[in-house]
């Protein structure tokens, strides 16, 4: 038999991190979820058992109890229960601008969606943390506290973690930009124009930035605005149009076509599912 308890997010969502909905599945054997594509992140914890992941038709993995799964958006994905001894896991559904070189310090990605932990105790760690989610579903600030928390141990405890950085020019550029960003997303922001702010080659400073946060100025330039945008669909009666010239599109026709390309549906339709009442 199977059992599924699903907590939906109530609580605000930040432009670094979005949590969506989180929970906890016994399958049933042979319980199969895809194939299917999904607009944000999700990670599956496996408690216990064993199941099949599989990407596209061709990269499978047998996967067992303390490993994780990790499904990006976009790509094609199916999961199935073992026959013999079904997998009971918990997963989170997330999103957030710096969860790809969050992911990637910890050495996952679409080309390495599994996570092994270096050794036992990391798993046990993980799925305390994980299993805590489960029990503060009251406390919408815990629980983003509690995502970070899992986050930072994904990469301390990845068997396939990134060295630790340390602070050099390149980030220090990146940063300069991203504060740019911050304060002027309302207004017409051109990669050259980041470039000149750092005092740097376009070219040159297109590369260091997509080097550190895994997409270019003008993928976080529309996720930053797409985002914000969110917010205020979810905690302003503002309409479509105002909402839409607050984050720099003078035409809401742009805007929702952005906004459907990035969360996966009109911003209409978004604000139906997650308006705060």
């Amino acid at each position: 038999m199977n059992e599924n308890i699903t907590y939906i997010f109530q609580g605000t969502n930040y432009i670094d991190l979005t949590l969506y909905q989180y929970g906890r599945e016994k399958c049933a054997p042979l319980l199969s979820c895809g194939p299917a594509v999904h607009n944000h992140y999700l990670l599956h914890y496996i408690l216990e058992g064993k199941g099949l992941f599989t990407i596209g038709t061709d990269r499978h993995y047998a996967l067992h109890a303390g490993q994780a799964f990790l499904i990006c958006p976009k790509s094609i994905t199916t999961y199935t229960a073992d026959k013999a001894d079904p997998w009971t896991y918990i997963w989170i559904e997330f999103d957030g601008l710096k969860i790809p070189p969050f992911l990637s310090d910890a050495g996952l990605g679409l080309k390495h969606p599994i996570y092994t932990p270096s050794d036992p105790a990391g798993a046990r760690e993980l799925e305390s943390l994980m299993t805590a989610m489960l029990e503060q579903h009251s406390s919408s600030l815990r629980l983003l506290g509690n995502m970070y928390w899992i986050l930072e141990t994904l990469i301390r405890t990845s068997s396939q973690r990134k060295p630790p950085k340390t602070g050099n020019l390149q980030e220090f550029y990146v940063h300069e930009a991203m504060m740019y960003i911050e304060r002027h997303y309302n207004q017409s922001i051109s990669v050259a124009q980041l470039a000149d702010w750092c005092n740097l080659d376009r070219s040159y400073f297109g590369k260091i930035f997509k080097d550190t946060v895994l997409v270019t100025p003008q993928e976080y330039i529309i996720r930053y605005r797409i985002n914000t945008a969110c917010d205020l669909l979810k905690n302003t009666d503002l309409s479509i149009g105002d909402i839409s010239a607050q984050v720099g599109y003078d035409n809401q026709l742009h805007f929702s076509r952005a906004f459907k390309k990035v969360m996966g549906m009109a911003p209409r339709d978004w604000k139906k599912r997650n308006r705060l009442t």
